[in-house]
């Protein structure tokens, strides 16, 4: 199993969901639906609560990777690029977009710039 999904399925055994009912739906504020937009305001330049909100949210992912390690982006790695990584995995997924847009983003993070063990 994978480290993102081994995270995600931990996340889904604390909450006591049904592990034969798939991802749960997120919270709408959370879903990868509400972020979307704002992550694409981002990556056309847009300033706006919604767009600062999606690189807020990688942000926080971004640092606290530093302790999981469950992605690992070229030094020279921007917001730009994690952003759009990011809004092209969701987007290549549409029946996931009522997932939650943390797990998602991590994963999409994780497949793009994975870690190297050993």
């Amino acid at each position: 199993m994978t480290t993102p999904r081994l995270v995600f399925a931990i996340a889904l055994a604390l909450v006591g969901s049904d592990a034969h009912a798939g991802p749960p739906a997120a919270a709408r504020m959370f879903s990868a639906d509400f972020y979307l937009d704002g992550c694409k305001d981002f990556l056309s330049g847009k300033t706006n609560f919604f767009a600062g909100r999606c690189v807020g949210a990688v942000e926080v992912l971004d640092a606290l990777n530093l302790d999981t390690k469950l992605f690992c982006p070229p030094d020279n790695t921007d917001n730009l690029q994690r952003v759009r990584t990011i809004v092209s995995y969701i987007e290549a997924r549409p029946d996931r977009k009522k997932e939650d847009f943390r797990l998602l983003a991590n994963e999409a993070m994780a497949k793009a710039w994975p870690c190297r063990k050993g």
